[in-house]
């Protein structure tokens, strides 16, 4: 049965949820937007996921201000719930209006048109779960990856975005744009309390702070299956970029993104390691 009524933190956002449950052992959040074609297949396709590895997930799907019926198109399912944005405010904007609703050990995101399918996820959650990792990320240009076919739009946009995020931002992570990122729950709420980038950056932004707080990242393949029609338009969303660049240079340096739960993530492993090995 669903319910509506605003979640914590995002009036004036409508939320429409299932009836509370134990925490799940993975929340996948979906920003979606103009996204009714695809959204129910997406949809399954992570239900099935979660029931072949024996987890209890949960999918929310951010409609991010989408006139398409994007919302209405996501199926009413046991598992599955709806942050409804009244306008359309950015891949980083909807990320944090469906994160303060994920109750999972394990939060991750990926695009609508589940471009990579479901695959990764098995090795990213037991990096995470068993292996220790704070986040496992899809990186395009690892061995093994395959990324043909994605359109000359994505393929430029990507290419610069990561050159100059790679330059600026991140070191040696080369994929920072790759749709497809996991974390252990208490990182994920650490970082997306102190996230600020609204637009598709969020993603170098997330890498970003994991870096800055010295967590723990996973880098792992992926196959690209399929892509939907891209809304990206190439000069503005990379001029965009680099403005969010140096805005995130300048909030690390005015502390806007201090957290003391991050580093609180890091200090308890590292208690733990010493424990070990003592």
């Amino acid at each position: 049965m669903h319910s509506s009524g605003p979640g914590p933190g995002l009036a004036p956002s409508q939320v429409v949820a299932t009836d509370p449950e134990d925490p799940p052992d993975l929340s996948m959040v979906i920003p979606a937007y103009r996204s009714a074609a695809y959204i129910d297949a997406t949809v399954r396709s992570l239900l099935t996921a979660f029931d072949e590895l024996g987890i209890r997930g949960e999918v929310i799907v951010v409609d991010d201000g989408s006139d398409d019926g994007t919302a209405d198109a996501v199926p009413d399912l046991p598992g599955v719930r709806v942050v409804r944005q009244p306008l359309n405010a950015g891949k980083g904007a909807a990320l944090r209006a469906g994160m303060v609703v994920a109750r999972g050990e394990v939060r991750g995101f990926t695009d609508a048109d589940l471009p990579y399918g479901t695959k990764p996820l098995d090795f990213a959650l037991r990096c995470i779960r068993t292996r220790g990792f704070h986040a496992a990320i899809g990186d395009r240009t690892l061995p093994g990856s395959t990324y043909s076919g994605a359109g000359a739009v994505r393929t430029v946009v990507s290419e610069l975005a990561s050159f100059a995020f790679r330059t600026l931002v991140t070191g040696g992570i080369y994929d920072t744009q790759c749709g497809f990122k996991l974390f252990r729950g208490d990182v994920a709420d650490g970082l997306f309390r102190i996230s600020r980038i609204d637009r598709f950056a969020v993603d170098v932004e997330l890498i970003y702070l994991l870096l800055k707080y010295r967590l723990d990242i996973k880098r792992i393949p992926v196959n690209l299956i399929d892509n939907a029609s891209s809304t990206v338009h190439v000069f503005r969303d990379s001029y965009r970029a680099f403005v969010d660049i140096l805005r995130m240079r300048m909030n690390w340096a005015r502390g806007r993104y201090r957290s003391p739960a991050l580093i609180a993530c890091l200090e308890a492993d590292l208690r733990d390691e010493r424990a070990v090995l003592a």
